[in-house]
């Protein structure tokens, strides 16, 4: 994934970085497009059922831990993957926030002709980063692939989810789009329960998106945009 990333990057991506948000928001959903296409001639349309290890199948009594009762169930490998996701979260957060190569980064987004009267190559590290995230994905996508099989158009269903994340988050913000993560997923499992859903029919299929139409119109700029940041 770190060299599929780079690839991406400097072949295509880097190109983009001059050109308005709308341009490169399409070419980067043209380019998934491709990548589903391909996908889905090399391993087909079907999902592929992968299990979650021997040794962390079942389900962890929660219930009897907090001293509830054994009626509190969940599976072990969705804590696995709860506590995989804070991991990788809190290191990403780390690395941006509190080293010299991720401040350089956040100053580039910023203003990125400075950052280069400085000396300093930002592009290089704007590559390095876009590898790094490509690794994100990859990891993200192994771990979760026990919970939901995956399939070829697997990628385009958590594609628009993903946008509607940041945009809500606000654009720039790790810390918004965790937020915003972390709320819509809570909204939407909630909206996927059965004593919801038959007073709310169909209410799980748009929970999100009424949400974040709401959360805009309040703060056009998301949970914690800023301005002047990714703004033309």
């Amino acid at each position: 994934m770190l060299l599929i990333g780079l690839a991406m990057e400097r072949g295509l991506i880097r190109h983009f970085y001059k050109r308005t948000h709308a341009e490169q928001i399409l070419v980067t959903f043209g380019l998934a497009i491709v990548i589903q296409e391909i996908i889905k001639a090399n391993f087909g349309a079907n999902p592929i059922p992968t299990s979650a290890p021997d040794i962390v199948a079942g389900s962890a009594n929660i219930g009897t831990f907090l001293g509830l009762g054994d009626a509190i169930v969940y599976p072990w490998w969705r804590l696995i993957y709860l506590t995989f996701s804070l991991m990788i979260l809190g290191g990403v957060f780390a690395f941006l926030q509190f080293t010299t190569f991720g401040m350089v980064v956040r100053a580039g987004m910023h203003d990125r002709d400075m950052v280069n009267l400085l000396g300093i190559n930002v592009e290089r590290r704007f590559t390095i980063v876009f590898g790094l995230a490509a690794v994100v994905a990859g990891l993200a996508g192994v771990m979760y692939a026990p919970i939901l099989p995956p399939d070829y158009h697997i990628g385009m269903d958590f594609l628009v989810l993903s946008f509607v994340v940041v945009v809500v988050g606000g654009m720039g913000s790790l810390g918004g789009a965790v937020a915003a993560g972390f709320l819509l997923g809570i909204l939407q499992s909630f909206a996927s329960m059965n004593e919801i859903k038959s007073l709310f029919p169909g209410i799980d299929q748009i929970i999100i998106y009424l949400v974040a139409v709401v959360i805009l119109l309040v703060r056009p700029r998301g949970l914690m945009g800023r301005k002047g940041v990714m703004e033309d």
